[in-house]
C-alpha cells in the first residue's frame, strides 16, 4: 500500500479510477456488465450479504445467510433480520424469485455447480484482502445490481477519508512510527497481505507481526508479543455473549496495563467494506495519542 512512494500514489491513482467510473453511465468492470435494472439477489455468503445489505434497496434483497443476523460478525445485523435468511446453500433458495445470485470463497463447489444447472446467474466475490481488492468488489457488485451511483459515492468518500489519513501520517517519518499489533482469539494475528496491515499503515502504525515474518492468522506468541513491546495492542471489542477459552490470551496478566489498548469491533473488519475507513480513523487517532 505505501510501496510507491515515487509518483502518483497508489490511493491517488484509485482515485483517478474511481472518478473515471463514475463518469461512465454505462461500463464494465471485472467482467460485469452494468444494468440499470433493480435486480432482486440473494446472497449465499457472508461478506456478499454485508456488500448487499450496504447498496441494495431493500426490495432488491431476495435473501441473505443466517449469519448477518448476528451482531458479532456483521455491523448490519439489526437491518438484516427483516430478509428471508437461507444457509448458503442453492436449494434454500429455489423457490424464491431471484435474478442473481451472489457466491464467495465459503460457497461449496457444490452449491456452485446447482446454481450453474439451474441457469441461475452468479457473481463471485473473494474476500478482499487490500483497499484495491475491496474497492473492485464494491464496483463490481453495484455495476451488477444497478447501484452504481451509491458505490462510486462510497467509494469516494472513502478514497478522501484513506488519501487524508496517508498525507498526515507521512508528515513523521516512517521509521518513526509508533508500532502496533493485531491480536485475536487464540492469539492470531494478521500479516502482509492483509487489508488490516494495510490500514495499520494508512494509520501511521508499523505492524510488529511483519517485523518477525509472521503471516495472516498465524499465531503471535504471547513470549514473542512481550519481547517485541508494541506501543499500541488492537483486540476485539468484549465478546460477552460468547464467552470461550479462545479469549483467554486476550486477558492474560503479562498484557494487562502494559501496553496500551485499542478494540475493534470485530463485524467491522471480518468483512470489508467503504467503512474501513473509519476504523483507519479511529488506528490514527490512538497513533496521536501515542506521539504526543
Amino acid at each position: 500500500m505505501l510501496a510507491h512512494p515515487i509518483g502518483i500514489s497508489i490511493f491517488s491513482r484509485l482515485g483517478l479510477c474511481i472518478v473515471a467510473a463514475a463518469l461512465a453511465p454505462v461500463a464494465t468492470y471485472g467482467n460485469v456488465a452494468e444494468t440499470t435494472q433493480k435486480l432482486r439477489i440473494a446472497s449465499l455468503n457472508l461478506c456478499t450479504d454485508t456488500l448487499l445489505l450496504q447498496y441494495a434497496d431493500p426490495q432488491q434483497i431476495a435473501s441473505i445467510t443466517w449469519l448477518s443476523s448476528d451482531e458479532n460478525l456483521s455491523p448490519f445485523a439489526t437491518y438484516a433480520q427483516q430478509f428471508h435468511r437461507n444457509q448458503g446453500r442453492a436449494e434454500d433458495i429455489l423457490r424464491l424469485s431471484v435474478d442473481l445470485v451472489l457466491t464467495g470463497p465459503s460457497t461449496s463447489t457444490t452449491t456452485r455447480a446447482m446454481l450453474k444447472r439451474m441457469h441461475l446467474p452468479t457473481l463471485h466475490l473473494e474476500d478482499a484482502t487490500s483497499i484495491n481488492a475491496l474497492s473492485i468488489n464494491i464496483r463490481r457488485l453495484t455495476q451488477a445490481i444497478g447501484q452504481s451511483a451509491r458505490g462510486n459515492e462510497s467509494l469516494l468518500r472513502m478514497h478522501e477519508k484513506l488519501t487524508k489519513l496517508s498525507s498526515d501520517a507521512h508528515k513523521m517519518p516512517k521509521d518513526q512510527w509508533p508500532y502496533a499489533a493485531f491480536l485475536q482469539p487464540n492469539g492470531l494475528t494478521v500479516g502482509h497481505g492483509s487489508l488490516s496491515n494495510e490500514l495499520l499503515n494508512l494509520a501511521g502504525l508499523r505492524n510488529s507481526a511483519t517485523l518477525l515474518g509472521l503471516r495472516t492468522y498465524q499465531r503471535f506468541p504471547l513470549e514473542s508479543l512481550l519481547r517485541a513491546r508494541p506501543d499500541l495492542l488492537i483486540t476485539p471489542t468484549d465478546q460477552l455473549r460468547y464467552p470461550a477459552l479462545a479469549q483467554e490470551l486476550l486477558q492474560h496478566p503479562a498484557l494487562s496495563d502494559t501496553i496500551s489498548r485499542h478494540k475493534i469491533d470485530p463485524s467491522t473488519l471480518i468483512c470489508g467494506t467503504s467503512r474501513i475507513a473509519n476504523v483507519a480513523e479511529a488506528l490514527a487517532a490512538k497513533r496521536q495519542q501515542l506521539v504526543r
